[in-house]
């Protein structure tokens, strides 16, 4: 089996997931090959566009980013060679989490369920990116209510949304809804490949807490 094919078949693997002992298994069986499966097998450019894409409204590289769904920490990598130096990650994964840390881009990591209340206090991050999580057999728009609640007030939050669920969840009602209650406004929102070597496509979008 090519590492293009393997990749393939665990990316599957992954959209078809349905509880959360699925979830810890998958990343636990995938967790050491997670980052040559996705780079190399599949040509994974979706952490380097979102991370350009918060860099273009966070000019201080001190600011407090929370990257959710951080896996084995590609996206820090990215913010890291950015210059961001303040970076915590959030994973339900701690085989992914260990694979993290190795990176040492991180200040914290931790482990927590989107589906849950997160241990944050209110309004303490400067933005938050998130990065694959929105995608099938994971979590829907209501994570985004609770990411911002720990966003503060006027902060941006960048994330990747699977074209698929974008309907399928209705994330643009749910957007909308929030934009016209004065909750968020959508600053940004483009279709792009997730990678280089397959058709998997997602809209990035730049949403703002208000």
């Amino acid at each position: 089996m090519t590492k293009n094919s393997t990749s393939s078949k665990m990316l599957e693997r992954a959209y078809t997931v349905t509880s959360s002992d699925d979830v810890k298994r998958l990343y636990r069986d995938w967790a050491e090959t997670y980052d040559e499966h996705l780079e190399s097998g599949l040509g994974y450019r979706a952490p380097e566009l979102l991370s350009s894409m918060l860099s273009r409204v966070v000019s201080d590289f001190d600011s407090r980013i929370l990257d959710v769904g951080c896996g084995t920490g590609l996206v820090g990598s990215s913010l890291s060679t950015l210059g961001y130096i303040n970076l915590d990650g959030l994973d339900f994964s701690l085989d992914m989490l260990e694979v993290a840390r190795e990176k040492r881009v991180y200040k914290n990591l931790i482990q927590a369920d989107l589906n849950k209340k997160l241990n944050f206090n209110d309004a303490i991050f400067d933005a938050i990116i998130c990065c694959g999580t929105f995608t099938r057999g994971h979590v829907g728009p209501d994570v985004l209510i609770e990411l911002m609640r720990i966003l503060k007030k006027g902060a941006p939050l960048a994330c990747t949304i699977n074209s698929g669920v974008w309907i399928e969840k209705e994330f643009d009602r749910w957007i909308e809804a929030a934009v016209k209650d004065d909750h968020l406004a959508l600053e940004e929102k483009s279709s792009e490949d997730y990678f280089s070597k397959s058709d998997e496509k997602g809209f990035f979008c730049l949403l703002r807490k208000y």
